[in-house]
């Protein structure tokens, strides 16, 4: 769980492709004065969460630009189920 005052910013993220950048969006970045950005992919499905998560998200975070000393935390918001591979997965901090 994320205090409120340990939030510096919490919005929707865009980066734009330049030559020496990939490109990325994020559907929901956590920026805490802690230095950690929680990375949060949304999705609203009717049937459970695919294993294809599993690897999009990882995809996402190497393409983001992160400062020197900020760690990384992957989340994954739903309002359904997931797929077993999806749940048993370490990697993606399930809300």
């Amino acid at each position: 769980m994320i205090s409120e005052n340990e939030i510096l910013s919490d919005n929707p993220f865009f980066q734009r492709k330049t030559a020496m950048q990939p490109g990325c969006q994020i559907d929901y970045l956590i920026h805490t004065r802690f230095n950690n950005l929680y990375v949060c992919e949304i999705k609203f499905s009717m049937r459970e969460i695919s294993s294809s998560i599993i690897s999009e998200m990882p995809e996402k975070i190497k393409r983001l630009k992160v400062p020197r000393g900020f760690s990384i935390r992957p989340a994954l918001i739903h309002v359904n189920g997931v797929s077993d591979p999806v749940a048993r997965n370490t990697f993606l901090i399930k809300l």
